[in-house]
């Protein structure tokens, strides 16, 4: 029986720590919000990006980009459900995903995109 306690504690806590933690993703998301400028690359080529994070609500954003000199042109799409987790942020869209490290000052994000054809890198500066 004291066997089957014995974690009983440590799962009492991440209970109760558990509101903490979503609560310091919303206050990540509230301090992302605003236009990032940066460059998305895949092999030797690249161009321009540009994210706008319009709102957020708990720790989902919602807002959209720009991606410049793509294979396919300039293209705009839009996100509705990306979410903070800790200092990673995960951009689920319609053409391009995209998920981004927020760096410990909250001023720049590096991470990758993916397409239905290809995978690369990114980074954006906070403007």
């Amino acid at each position: 029986m004291f066997k089957a306690l014995r974690f009983f504690p440590l799962a009492v806590c991440l209970v109760a720590l558990a509101p903490m933690a979503q609560a310091d993703d919303a206050a990540t998301a509230a301090k992302v919000v605003g236009t990032w400028e940066g460059k998305w690359i895949f092999a030797d080529m690249g161009g321009k990006l540009v994210v706008k994070i319009d709102a957020a609500t708990g720790n989902v954003l919602k807002g959209s980009s720009v991606w410049y000199g793509t294979a396919v042109g300039d293209f705009s799409d839009t996100f509705t459900k990306a979410k903070v987790k800790g200092n990673k942020i995960e951009f689920p869209e319609p053409t391009m995903d995209f998920e981004a490290t927020l760096s410990e000052d909250g001023t720049a994000m590096e991470g990758n995109w993916t397409s239905p054809i290809a995978t690369g890198r990114l980074t954006l500066t906070k403007k």
